[in-house]
């Protein structure tokens, strides 16, 4: 078993209203989660969110950021309590490591325990881009991309696909599927992968943000995968849990 990590050493962040007890029973778990774990946990993250709208069904959100042994792992779960959304975020955690232990074999979706993330309902016209995450993209095959999308509990992961060179996202489409969109390119990888892979063949519109802030706006989907105007490059806006969006894009040439 690894050597854990020490309980103060879980770094706790709050927003809203999260009583001290709930606080202290999420740093224990993660606390229990590494003192089972076969390699050294070096950093963890706690950030525990409680909503006061009465339309959210899931008010209490708890985020695990964790270094297992140089590898980064994520788990993000919405429940009625900070303390049942701990507990269903350290079995998350479970699944995440044993991802990692076999990365060919498909980590079930969606995880059971708790809620994915419900965005807050908010009106149309008070939606707008609320983050801008800009860096640089990592250059891999869809099976890596699938492997980080599912450790870092993501619903889709923008990257560079290695073959074409293309800016690519993958994301889930049924309890073990996954789908590959290019920017331009719909033909499947040349090389057999380990995960089951459909490829996207509709072709990704040319937006700027501001269009596809309407496009979501129209279809309510969780994400747009587009083609920035202004860049050229693939770019994700995304629905975010506050109702607003955020916006993936890769890191611009110069900074």
């Amino acid at each position: 078993m690894g050597q854990g990590i020490a309980r103060d050493a879980i770094v706790v962040q709050t927003v809203g209203e999260v009583l001290d007890g709930a606080r202290e029973y999420a740093r224990r778990q993660i606390a229990a989660f590494a003192r089972r774990l076969r390699e050294p946990l070096t950093s963890a993250r706690l950030k525990l969110t409680v909503l006061t709208r009465p339309s959210v069904p899931w008010p209490a959100l708890v985020q695990a950021n964790l270094v297992l042994d140089g590898q980064p792992i994520r788990a993000q779960v919405a429940a009625r309590f900070v303390q049942e959304a701990s507990r269903y975020v350290r079995a998350r955690l479970g699944a995440q490591v044993a991802r990692l232990a076999s990365p060919n074999v498909p980590r079930a979706w969606p995880a059971e325990g708790g809620s994915r993330i419900v965005p807050v309902p908010r009106p149309v016209g008070q939606r707008e881009i609320a983050r801008c995450k800009c860096h640089p993209l990592e250059e891999c095959t869809p099976d890596r991309a699938a492997l980080v999308m599912d450790v870092m509990d993501y619903d889709f992961h923008l990257f560079v696909d290695a073959e074409t060179g293309q800016d690519s996202v993958i994301y889930r489409v049924g309890p073990t599927g996954y789908r590959l969109a290019r920017v331009s390119r719909v033909a499947p990888p040349s090389a057999p992968t380990s995960v089951p892979l459909t490829i996207n063949v509709h072709p990704v519109p040319e937006l700027t943000p501001e269009q596809a802030v309407q496009r979501l706006d129209a279809t309510e989907l969780p994400f747009r995968f587009f083609r920035d105007t202004a860049t050229g490059r693939g770019a994700v806006l995304y629905r975010r849990y506050d109702g607003h969006y955020g916006l993936i894009a890769p890191e611009r040439d110069g900074g």
